[in-house]
């Protein structure tokens, strides 16, 4: 890039900033002026969504840990200081922590998954509820023995899937098996086998679940809703006879609804339903969760997270996902939605009598009634073994 090309450049990213930043300081007095005993969340979330847009347009530009231009750019910096000369650059600041501490129970594994290749993603985005390519399939089995190669995500306890025929096909080429290896019997079919279909559909045999995972289809995760018949989804029963061992119980129509031809969901509905999600997601009682889900979808979201992060945390949070790929995030609830905290030990005067700390029902009224307390407890462990 020429340096005219760079001052070109620089000039059209500030008044990109504050061309936003104008239009965000209206909108928040109007909000002062309208609704000032009200949370202005929405907003917020609108206007983060977009700072990581610009900051991508624009990353060659940006300095490495915030929209300062002026060490890439060779501009001066905001303060008026120019770049040191080539040659004599300073040592980089001394690397200085972002640190935060979140209850265990607070928290949760999110795996995010986007679908394989599509046949939309190679033209034919006019395929009713579009699927997978070989290529998708051939991602999706990559992606599966990559996962049960590691413990972090072997131990996968729920997935989340999109009713889109492309996640579901992404998801059983993830999770499924062939039907002639499973150990167990007999094996729950996860997904019937298809037959090929020329530039919509690809031949595959059937798979099935494996041991100790259950898949869940949720309509707050799928894509965008667009013009294109790939984002309309099939009637709710060729889902079900398609994928057997798929839960659809939280699917409320048969027929797609919520798709009409030539409109597209606005940016903003995307980022409440994503917040809804992910609500929804810290009320289960998994911890460890694979969702798979669409490329759109996880834009929309989780550009609205870790606007604070250092350049390379936030990139690797919110950078577009590719065909079948995965990342592995930590979900958490500084409101406090959790599961209960099973690795807490009340402690107190449990550590002078240990055996306290595992009656938390006992009423102290001295020390007869602990001793009694203890015996019973003895006593029902002996029947047990004994029954």
């Amino acid at each position: 890039m020429s340096p005219s090309e760079k001052d070109d450049r620089v000039k059209q990213f500030k008044e990109y900033v504050q061309a936003l930043n104008k239009q965000f300081l209206e909108w928040a007095t109007k909000q002062w002026e309208r609704s000032p005993t009200r949370f202005w969340s929405t907003g917020m979330q609108d206007y983060l969504r977009t700072v990581a847009k610009v900051r991508r347009e624009f990353s060659d530009v940006l300095a490495d840990d915030d929209n300062n231009i002026g060490r890439n750019s060779g501009q001066t910096t905001p303060g008026g200081t120019p770049p040191p000369p080539p040659g004599s650059e300073k040592q980089p600041p001394k690397y200085e922590p972002q640190l935060s501490l979140t209850p265990f129970c607070n928290t949760k594994v999110i795996h995010f998954i986007r679908h394989g290749e599509g046949f939309h993603n190679v033209g034919y985005s006019q395929n009713l509820d579009a699927r997978l390519t070989e290529r998708g399939w051939d991602q999706a089995h990559a992606l599966g023995r990559h996962m049960y190669s590691q413990q972090p995500t072997a131990g996968v306890q729920l997935v989340v899937v999109s009713p889109m025929a492309r996640t579901l096909e992404t998801a059983a080429g993830i999770f499924g098996i062939d039907p002639s290896l499973c150990a167990f019997d007999p094996p729950t079919m996860l997904m019937a086998a298809q037959d090929a279909q020329w530039k919509v559909r690809t031949a595959h045999g059937g798979l099935s679940l494996r041991p100790g995972v259950k898949l869940v289809a949720q309509e707050l995760c799928r894509e965008r809703l667009g013009p294109s018949q790939c984002d309309k989804r099939q009637a709710l029963e060729d889902a079900q006879r398609q994928f057997p061992g798929v839960d659809f119980s939280l699917i409320e129509s048969e027929l797609d609804l919520s798709w009409e031809a030539g409109k597209v969901e606005s940016e903003s509905r995307v980022v409440v339903r994503g917040f809804n999600f992910l609500a929804w997601l810290m009320q289960r009682p998994e911890t460890n969760i694979a969702v798979v889900t669409h490329s759109a979808f996880l834009w929309f979201t989780l550009t609205c997270f870790g606007n604070e992060f250092a350049k390379p945390v936030r990139e690797n949070l919110q950078r577009w996902y590719e065909n079948c790929e995965m990342r592995t995030l930590v979900l958490s609830d500084g409101g406090g939605m959790g599961v209960p905290d099973k690795t807490w030990f009340r402690g107190g005067e449990a550590y002078a009598e240990p055996q306290k700390g595992l009656l938390p029902n006992v009423k102290e009224k001295g020390k007869g009634s602990l001793l009694s307390a203890m015996r019973t407890a003895w006593q029902g462990g002996v029947k047990s073994s004994n029954s």
